[in-house]
């Protein structure tokens, strides 16, 4: 074979590579364009509750956290200043901690404030197939998930930003 091929072979594979890597790090593509799975789930401090339907006309973002997460720790308060900074965005923070008070001290600690419900019997996180934590969908206006983003990184945090102001018609 001549070095030529085998270069362009090699670089390639190596394209190859890193598109999937590019694609599987960025969540559960088999769910965007898909219709968002309903939800009702009371305030982690109750008695109130929060369901997504209800949100319908909202473009609104869903994240995934446990207390035990360390990259939760990094995400949450970012989405306070997103929830700042886009008045028209809507953000649900759904915990699945096994304990209620584990999410409360965590919260706490971390000194943000956003809506956050909790999951007590992990059905919604189980609807919405979530592959790590944190996990984030964002939904338009007409129920569609539109993004879905996992782990925490600064390109995945643009990203999202980035498709919030297009969601949000805002330029």
């Amino acid at each position: 074979m001549n070095k030529i091929f085998i270069k362009n072979l090699f670089i390639l594979c190596l394209l190859i590579l890193f598109t999937n890597s590019v694609l599987f790090s960025a969540g559960n593509f088999d769910q965007v364009d898909k219709e968002a799975p309903d939800f009702k789930l009371e305030t982690l401090n109750g008695p109130d509750s929060v369901t997504l339907s209800s949100l319908r006309g909202h473009v609104v973002l869903i994240d995934f956290w446990a207390s035990w997460c360390p990259p939760c720790a990094k995400s949450l308060p970012l989405l306070a200043k997103l929830e700042q900074k886009y008045k028209n965005l809507a953000i649900v923070t759904i915990n699945i901690d096994d304990e209620k008070e584990n999410a409360r001290q965590f919260l706490h600690k971390l000194n943000v404030d956003l809506t956050v419900v909790y999951d007590a019997d992990k059905k919604v996180v189980s609807a919405y197939n979530v592959p790590e934590l944190p996990s984030a969908y964002l939904i338009d206006q007409y129920g569609k998930i539109r993004l879905v983003h996992s782990a925490y990184n600064e390109e995945q945090v643009k990203k999202l930003e980035f498709t919030i102001r297009g969601l949000l018609d805002i330029k």
